[in-house]
């Protein structure tokens, strides 16, 4: 029985995720639970997308003009009127993988979110302790401080 004890108070001492998660590791499991949600995906895609494509209609001529003091004076031809006829030049595939990419994108954010909740404790644990130490560091300066004067 007495070791039985023992192991458990082992094992919880050693296990802070045995604790109640903090408030900052419940909401980035809610975030990675949501942002891993395929429908949560497309739909972040979806609007990143609605974004993107506003970007990509943008006119290039005025960046052009903009550059041309720095071709000598010489005016600036780009090969193409908008960014997204430009970046369609180089890739006529390119607004697909944009798409596939921005999906990819939001599941990677919800895995990195995972990764984070898992690590809140230790990481909250490694706060509270620099935390501590930077007040003991403050306390011995101002002990420091006092005894100088003290001598002066």
């Amino acid at each position: 029985m007495r070791r039985a004890v023992l192991a458990f108070l082992a094992l919880s001492v050693a296990t802070p995720t045995l604790a109640a998660p903090s408030r900052a590791q419940r909401d980035l499991e809610r975030a990675s639970d949501m942002l891993g949600n395929p429908a949560t995906q497309n739909a972040m895609a979806g609007a990143m997308g609605a974004v993107l494509g506003a970007l990509l209609d943008m006119r290039v001529d005025g960046i052009a003009k903009a550059i041309e003091p720095l071709n000598g004076g010489r005016k600036v031809r780009l090969k193409g009127n908008t960014v997204r006829e430009i970046a369609m030049r180089d890739d006529p595939r390119f607004e697909d993988k944009m798409e596939v990419g921005t999906k990819a994108m939001v599941g990677g954010l919800g895995a990195l979110a995972g990764a984070l909740a898992q690590a809140m404790p230790q990481l909250e644990d490694a706060l509270a302790k620099a935390g501590d130490a930077m007040a003991n560091a403050g306390e011995a300066t101002e002990r420091v401080k006092a005894r100088d004067e003290y001598r002066d």
